[in-house]
């Protein structure tokens, strides 16, 4: 009687335990998130000991390391390589297949006088580079002839037919002779030239024919001079008649472009 007593009262001690709010109570507080110790002094270790593992593992045989180098194409590392008796590490191969030359021993402190005094230059090669990967500029062809200009006197068509030619030739364009029937474009030029309040206003036409002579296109402009002279023309200087050649030019190379695309 007194062991099954002793037993029942056991069971009662048990059970009473097991409701009180200290058994329930979890070890660590997962609501909020929070880790464990042992955890946070991990995250909190310093970041040297994971440099030491990641250099241990670097210097074990057998594992290749590239060795830290500094920007190859600043005068100081050129400079700091010439003074090692190496080759220049900004230059470019040899073109003609020689072995590379190797430099002489510099002193360290012409090689600090440079490095002050000198401002950093591109690489040979990487500016070879740049240039090899630009596109070749558009030019255009074919061929053109000019009739004769009418309205203008021949110390205004000379420097615009000079600028004319320079122009056409500079665009890759063949200038025929005014007889020759095979170019494929025939320019005719008008030009007038007026006073008007102190100022001479120079007015100038391009009618641009086929072979045959219908017209394609009309490229028509003026510009604006300050003159007094009584004779219009007398006012107008060769860089007008240049600026002219160049703009017209243009406008024709322009619309000659456009109707090949």
């Amino acid at each position: 009687m007194t062991t099954k007593l002793a037993g029942i009262l056991g069971l009662l001690a048990l059970i009473s335990g097991c409701n009180s709010t200290d058994v329930l109570t979890p070890p660590a507080d997962v609501g909020n998130g929070s880790l464990p110790a042992t955890y946070s002094q991990e995250l909190a270790a310093p970041a040297g000991g994971t440099q030491q593992v990641q250099s241990a593992l670097l210097g074990q045989t057998g594992v290749y390391t590239e060795p830290v180098r500094g920007p190859q194409n600043s005068l100081g590392a050129q400079a700091a390589a010439l003074a090692q008796g190496g080759r220049n590490p900004a230059a470019s191969a040899p073109l003609d297949g020689a072995p590379e030359q190797a430099f002489p021993s510099a002193p360290q402190q012409q090689a600090a006088t440079l490095q002050a005094t000198q401002p950093a230059q591109p690489a040979p090669q990487a500016v070879q580079s740049q240039q090899a990967a630009l596109p070749p500029a558009a030019q255009s062809t074919g061929s053109i002839r000019f009739l004769p200009i009418i309205g203008a006197p021949v110390q205004a068509v000379t420097p615009l037919s000079r600028q004319l030619g320079a122009e056409a030739r500079a665009r890759g364009l063949t200038i025929k002779s005014a007889s020759d029937a095979s170019s494929e474009h025939i320019l005719k030029g008008y030009f007038s030239a007026f006073s008007d309040s102190g100022n001479v206003t120079i007015t100038y036409v391009w009618d641009i024919l086929d072979g045959s002579g219908g017209r394609l296109h009309r490229i028509q402009g003026q510009e604006v001079v300050p003159s007094g002279a009584q004779d219009p023309w007398a006012g107008v200087p060769a860089s007008v008649m240049q600026q002219i050649a160049t703009k017209s030019m243009a406008e024709y190379v322009s619309w000659r472009n456009s109707r090949a695309g």
